[in-house]
């Protein structure tokens, strides 16, 4: 039995929604090209401000966080200004693929269903899944998790939601719209556990301090690589943002922004971890 969906709002299957939703706006007039985008002057970066560290508006209400910091370094390696796009995580390929944005960050895991619409840069950092859960009684494995009474609850659009229904198809799934909803349903006893990268929902635990949140990392589990996403048809821009990522890892600049955000030195990347 595969896992038993519970949405709030519109959409049950949620891969196939923004799969369905980027191919249907594909048909459009392509997207930006190097070119149009130096010309221009600004690069159209798709930002997730309900993910911190990274993306958040700051005490001016201001975009601030890790990726609004890589962005506006990608767009000075074009010679170019980062314009920033407020965009959901079910809502990044979405824009991307309607050409409302020129590339689209927010923790995009690479992965094979994604790569069917989108292409991918090089590697920014890796991430990996952990179970969050609340009181008591952690589950300490995916098997665990895999059983017909675990209440698991994930957000819309996230990587994590094609990762439970492969690794934990028994368990009910409440998906919500954003990372704040899911905190919210745990803390109330709505669900019992979540999957997801731990560093990117611990900044929600401080709203819940009756809550005893404890946090297992998955071992065994690969990991992923967040990277930049746009276009297929933008080889030459993928190109440069490439060189530009590849220059920033030896510098040492990304690894020095993720620990600046993040708290915490970057996991060296693997070899041969580039697409």
């Amino acid at each position: 039995m595969r896992g038993r969906f519970i949405t709030q709002g519109a959409g049950l299957m949620v891969m196939a929604a923004w799969l369905a939703a980027a191919c249907a706006t594909s048909t459009q007039a392509g997207a930006r090209d190097l070119g149009r985008i130096i010309a221009s002057g600004t690069l159209n970066v798709g930002i997730n401000p309900g993910l911190p560290p990274l993306g958040q508006y700051g005490r001016t209400n201001a975009l601030e966080g890790f990726d609004i910091d890589i962005a506006t370094q990608l767009a000075g390696a074009l010679g170019v200004r980062a314009n920033l796009v407020p965009v959901t995580s079910a809502g990044r390929i979405p824009y991307l693929m309607a050409n409302k944005v020129d590339i689209i960050l927010g923790g995009m895991t690479r992965s094979p269903e994604r790569a069917r619409v989108i292409a991918f840069s090089a590697p920014l950092y890796t991430e990996a899944f952990s179970i969050l859960t609340p009181g008591t009684g952690h589950p300490d494995s995916l098997a665990a998790l895999d059983r017909p009474d675990m209440r698991l609850v994930e957000a819309r659009g996230s990587s994590a939601v094609p990762f439970v229904a492969t690794h934990a198809p028994q368990a009910q799934v409440l998906l919500l719209d954003g990372y704040p909803d899911v905190i919210r349903a745990l803390a109330q006893g709505r669900a019992d556990a979540m999957i997801d990268v731990s560093e990117y929902v611990t900044h929600y635990l401080a709203a819940y301090p009756a809550t005893h949140w404890h946090v297992t990392h998955l071992a065994g589990v690969p990991v992923d690589y967040d990277c930049v996403g746009l276009a297929q048809d933008n080889a030459p821009l993928l190109a440069r943002l490439n060189q530009a990522i590849a220059t920033m890892h030896r510098t040492h600049a990304m690894e020095n922004t993720y620990e600046k955000w993040f708290g915490t030195p970057m996991a060296p990347l693997p070899a041969g971890s580039a697409p």
